[in-house]
């Protein structure tokens, strides 16, 4: 792969993981980018989620940040599941 530059968009990013993927950002800085103004903040149920989080990168090292965040998303999920939540 030449240059694996893209984006993915997310809904349903709690405030939790939000602050995960901040810190994210702060150790990787440059290596991919979001924009929180295109945040849309929805509320279901009395839980407030972030939907529209788009991350793009730029290059090899974005895609490794991304897919290190999609794979901390996807444990979340996995444990919340094996509770039975």
């Amino acid at each position: 792969m030449v240059n694996p530059s893209g984006s993915i968009t997310m809904n349903g990013i709690t405030d939790q993981e939000m602050v995960r993927i901040w810190e994210f950002k702060a150790k990787n800085e440059g290596a991919f980018n979001f924009n929180p103004q295109q945040f849309q903040v929805v509320s279901i149920q009395g839980q407030t989620y972030n939907n529209n989080v788009t991350f793009h990168w730029p290059g090899e090292a974005g895609l490794k940040v991304v897919h290190e965040i999609l794979g901390y998303l996807l444990k979340k999920e996995e444990k919340a599941e094996a509770v039975g939540l």
